[in-house]
């Protein structure tokens, strides 16, 4: 069997019977396509052909060309999903994965936003604009707000985001049921503030949605939005209100983390919230705490106002 069939082979297997999402499709379809041309330009067609050592210098030929080590790490991540499928179907006997470990990478900590840097955004009235299409434009700001309120007010993930459909906001009670990483279902509740904001995009959207069209969030011509377009238009909307930082999806849901943790300091609801099946995954955000726990430490700890008292007493003697 040719690797390319193996490839569509595996590339069906997870679009019919394990139904991930199709972010996750076509990351596996985009790294197994560079794996693929590799083996050609090596003269390697067919898969028993495949051994550890190929597979070593592939990763190696990925260093060599100034890759990351994240991106690195998705390819051999692709590689050892497609072997596992093709041994879990009896295609292969042998596994040349096995021996093949993921790079190891500095764990860099996320960026977020300051409160206050968020407040003075969000609170910005929509510009006027020198148009001939006033509803149009209305709708974009009016929806890019509503974004950037729902991604601060959950946390959750930019293809979260776009995945919404109607059925799965409920303004009543005050929730969304979001489907995760690995088609996980969750219900995250969202603020009076962005229900607020929802409402009203929800006043547009209604108008400008195209027939039959079931997603929350639609871009300019009534279709289910992208996760580039959200990208680009929260790009648009920080220069637009001379925003000196970037607006990045995942860097409105670390601040949601981040303010989380420093509010409540439960990690475990922090975790469910943003849907996490690790817990290792959410205590990368604790660091943000640091200071604020060793200022509450400070307040409270009775030993330590013991001696902040010993102190001003030998600074100010009676």
């Amino acid at each position: 069997m040719t690797y390319i069939e193996c490839c569509e082979l595996f590339l069906k297997y997870v679009d019919v019977e394990r139904r991930l999402s199709k972010c996750t499709s076509s990351t596996y379809n985009k790294a197994l396509r560079v794996f693929g041309d590799y083996l050609a330009q090596q003269g390697i067609d067919v898969i028993e052909s495949v051994t550890s050592s190929t597979i070593q210098y592939f990763i190696m030929k990925l260093k060599k060309d100034g890759k990351e080590i994240a991106s690195i790490n998705l390819h051999i991540s692709a590689i050892k999903s497609l072997y596992k499928f093709l041994i879990l179907k009896d295609y292969v006997r042998k596994d040349p994965t096995v021996s093949i470990q993921s790079l190891r990478k500095r764990k860099k900590l996320p960026g977020y936003f300051k409160t206050d840097e968020l407040e003075f955004l969000l609170n910005q009235k929509p510009q006027e604009r020198d148009t001939n299409h006033e509803e149009r434009d209305q709708f974009v700001s009016v929806r890019d707000k509503a974004i950037i309120e729902l991604f601060y007010a959950t946390g959750i993930r930019v293809a979260e985001l776009v995945g919404l459909d109607l059925d799965r906001y409920y303004p009543d009670e005050g929730t969304i049921r979001v489907i995760g990483k690995g088609n996980k279902e969750r219900i995250v509740p969202i603020g009076e503030i962005a229900l607020n904001s929802i409402s009203e995009y929800m006043v547009f959207r209604n108008k400008m949605a195209a027939p039959n069209e079931h997603a929350l969030f639609i871009n300019e011509r009534g279709g289910r939005t992208s996760v580039r377009n959200v990208s680009y238009r929260l790009k648009i909307y920080a220069q637009t209100h001379d925003f000196n930082s970037h607006i990045h999806p995942h860097k409105l849901r670390h601040s949601f983390a981040t303010v989380m943790l420093q509010n409540s300091h439960n990690i475990r609801a922090v975790q469910e919230l943003l849907g996490h099946s690790q817990l290792t995954s959410t205590q990368i955000y604790t660091h943000t705490d640091i200071l604020t726990l060793s200022k509450e430490y400070d307040r409270t700890h009775p030993r330590d106002r013991i001696e902040k008292k010993l102190k001003s007493h030998e600074k100010d003697p009676e």
